[in-house]
């Protein structure tokens, strides 16, 4: 191999491999684990969430959000139980900011006990986005849209 070509394979190959470092380091989605909640005195269990981002609709456009879930397992209660968390975010790069809140109901499902889910989605524009949940309190979802 020619020292041309060597040099030319060389920079062909640190070219992809930065371009491919350079995508992966944006997160698009987090999770946190599930962690004992309770939302009543005969409701308890616990619950997880996770955020990704999503295209929303603005007005007339269509620009990223994050859509917030939670995952909330009662266990064996034989009733239906509900879990309101709050979600908080901010981006980071244009300080914006915002929080709605999260119901998830539980149903019965044969296999798995009492479980619910349920999710909203924010327009939080383009950025770094850091959402904190009130069943989570000493930890964050961080994804850049």
């Amino acid at each position: 191999m020619t020292p041309f070509r060597a040099a030319g394979a060389l920079a062909v190959a640190l070219a992809t491999s930065s371009s491919w470092a350079a995508t992966a380091y944006a997160d698009a989605s987090a999770q946190l684990a599930r962690v004992p909640v309770t939302a009543s005195p005969t409701c308890a269990g616990s619950v997880s969430a996770e955020a990704q981002v999503t295209p929303v609709q603005v007005a007339d456009r269509v620009e990223n959000g994050v859509r917030v879930a939670i995952h909330y397992d009662v266990g064996s209660y034989d009733g239906s139980c509900a879990l309101t968390v709050t979600a908080a975010w901010t981006n980071l790069d244009t300080g914006a900011a915002g929080s709605g809140d999260i119901t998830a109901v539980s149903t019965i499902d044969g296999h798995y006990g009492f479980i619910g889910y349920a999710n909203t989605t924010f327009e939080t524009g383009n950025g770094t986005v850091v959402i904190t949940l009130s069943s989570h309190p000493d930890s964050e979802l961080r994804i850049t849209t």
